[in-house]
């Protein structure tokens, strides 16, 4: 293939990845991935006469300030599924490294139903993961440590497992029963701001589009008519 047409073809390619990345990216603040590695309970129990008896925290802190308007997270059913009737969502101050978690929440969130819940895999452990998201309003300070907290009402069993995660440092906190324990792991949540796209693309995005396909014609229709 002549050299111009690769220019074009991989000036067109470069667009298209350019509107992909904007359009994955726009929006998400912090993000800790799953890894699908199992979880640790994190439940209010609606019918068992448990109660709150596990709740799991994990730090997050951002580069600049920024208000959260949603948290979406991963987490699986030990055994089989839900169902999911509501969830908490809450943020709580660092207390020299460990949540605040005797203290008052700075955020509290409560979710009715599942949270969109959506199935992803079996997990490494064997057992159904699943999607969640949720709409939250929290402004957080920049080079502020915070913890996040999520606790589904789940009638017991099954449990419900916040799934772990990757990209953070490596530790969390699980309040079981009343005892707060150190976990060498982290959880799997991304939070996102306002101007989160949706799928709709963005102004930019859609000038980067028209010029991409603009770009792809014109090398097809000079691949069928230009000899080689």
């Amino acid at each position: 293939m002549h050299s111009w047409r690769m220019t074009l073809l991989g000036a067109a390619a470069a667009l298209f990845l350019g509107v992909g990345t904007t359009h994955l990216q726009a929006g998400v603040l912090y993000s800790q991935p799953t890894n699908f590695e199992g979880g640790y309970y994190s439940q209010n129990d609606t019918s068992g006469g448990l109660g709150n008896y596990a709740t799991v925290y994990d730090n997050f802190t951002l580069g600049s300030t920024a208000t959260i308007a949603s948290v979406s997270w991963d987490g699986s059913y030990v055994p089989g599924a839900g169902p999911m009737t509501g969830v908490t969502i809450s943020i709580w101050a660092d207390n020299s490294g460990l949540p605040n978690y005797l203290g008052t929440p700075l955020y509290t969130a409560n979710v009715s139903g599942n949270a969109g819940e959506t199935f992803l895999e079996i997990d490494l452990i064997g057992f159904p993961a699943y999607s969640y998201s949720a709409p939250i309003n929290f402004t957080a300070t920049a080079g502020t440590q915070y913890w996040l907290s999520i606790v589904p009402d789940v009638a017991y069993p099954p449990q419900w497992a916040w799934e772990s995660g990757t990209g953070g440092d490596g530790a969390s906190y699980q309040d079981f029963f009343g005892s707060l324990n150190p976990i060498a792991v982290d959880e799997a949540f991304t939070l996102s701001s306002a101007n989160a796209t949706s799928g709709i693309p963005e102004p930019s995005s859609s000038a980067l589009l028209g010029g991409g396909l603009a770009l792809l014609a014109l090398a097809s229709r000079r691949f069928k008519h230009r000899p080689v």
